[in-house]
């Protein structure tokens, strides 16, 4: 694993100014990156010296009405719930495990659309506002070069693929703005799973897939 979220990404996941797409996309990476959750546990220890070193003009009076709010509060009657487990998923006749922080959406992952039997996506329905889509690329498969219009955020879930700026496994989160032209493969032998976030529709720049930029202004995958 060697692409992470910047520092700035994971300093505004702590204090909880992400939106929750990128929001969730950070926590399914946390799951397997001891490294960023070592950074993540250091900046909620900042956060929290901060805050216990913050003067107040709070009076006694307000502690107490807050602490008699606390108090007046409802009482949970929910049973205590046990740990999410993963889910799986199949596609292309194989089956996946989901992460924990993925597994809680799996009844909003939509129908598969198969585009040559060589690339899948399914897209997750929890956001208006971008496009949330779990994509599968089988072994040896090129994508032909495209940039993105707004953000596209990629986590690699399981295996691995190549652009032209490097190679990514599972567990990386990658970033591409529309400055970026890319080109995504797999190697022989390598499939590869991915949650990718788009906040508009990405456009072709070479060969034939750029009929695909008349309908409309751009595709989702």
């Amino acid at each position: 694993m060697s692409y992470h979220p910047e520092e700035l990404l994971l300093q505004a996941y702590v204090e909880g100014t992400l939106d929750d797409v990128a929001a969730f996309t950070v926590a399914i990476h946390l799951e397997s990156c001891p490294i960023c959750k070592r950074k993540v546990t250091m900046l909620e220890n900042q956060c929290g010296d901060k805050l216990a070193n913050a003067q107040t003009d709070t009076s006694i009076d307000d502690f107490d009405a807050m602490f008699d709010s606390i108090v007046a509060l409802e009482q949970n009657s929910e049973p205590f719930r046990a740990p999410r487990k993963a889910k799986p998923i199949i596609v292309n006749n194989k089956t996946f495990m989901l992460p924990r922080a993925l597994s809680r959406f799996s009844s909003d992952i939509g129908e598969w659309r198969s585009y040559g039997g060589k690339v899948y996506s399914a897209p997750i329905n929890i956001a208006e506002d971008c496009r949330v889509n779990l994509m599968y690329i089988a072994e040896d498969v090129r994508i032909p070069q495209h940039t993105h219009k707004g953000m596209e955020s990629t986590l690699v879930l399981h295996g691995g693929f190549s652009d032209e700026d490097g190679h990514y496994e599972a567990g990386d989160y990658l970033v591409k703005d529309a400055s970026i032209k890319h080109s995504p493969f797999t190697k022989p032998g390598e499939d590869c799973l991915c949650l990718t976030v788009l906040t508009e529709p990405m456009v072709f720049t070479q060969g034939v897939a750029r009929l695909f930029n008349m309908f409309g202004k751009g595709m989702y995958p």
